[in-house]
């Protein structure tokens, strides 16, 4: 395959290259030496809920389902899939007792940096042959990719709710 893309075929190449990351991430090999580092059997949504409760905890239940883009029970279920594995801990929020805080325990940051580590190890095994300027151009232009989703996703969901 050749490194040059013309400019009006890019959306084609983008399009079909992450159907084949899709694919190949979901094969059952593949998840295996992705998710389970380890012991750190988690799956992709355990790793991205896993990281938000982290990052944003102790945080409300009410919060992640609004995060998640789901119902507050959808929500419920995700997380106390991770309580009974005893990555997280569900408390009543001191301040109002109706409502209820979700944190990480020690046992889930570990096992989310187990899962970091195993993936990281994949993806490095995967460009290593590369450059190191292909290998950062490639960071670089992953992360800037993902950063334009949350745009991206509040234009759709405006002009959806427009209609």
């Amino acid at each position: 395959m050749s490194d040059e893309v013309d400019p009006a075929d890019a959306g084609a190449v983008i399009q079909a290259s992450l159907a084949s990351v899709l694919r190949w991430s979901t094969r059952a090999d593949n998840r295996r030496s992705l998710h389970d580092a380890e012991g750190a059997a988690l799956t992709g949504t355990d790793a991205w809920l896993l990281e938000y409760v982290i990052t944003a905890g102790p945080i409300r239940m009410s919060t992640v389902a609004g995060w998640m883009d789901v119902d507050k029970s959808t929500a419920t279920a995700e997380v106390r899939r991770l309580e009974e594995g005893g990555l997280v801990v569900r408390e009543t929020d001191p301040s109002d007792r109706r409502a209820v805080l979700v944190s990480a325990t020690e046992e889930g940051r570990t096992a989310l940096e187990r899962h970091r580590q195993a993936a990281q190890e994949v993806y490095n095994t995967l460009v290593g042959k590369w450059s190191e300027r292909d290998r950062a151009e490639l960071a670089r232009l992953l992360s800037r990719f993902v950063d334009e989703f949350s745009w991206v996703s509040d234009a759709v969901s405006q002009h959806n709710a427009s209609r």
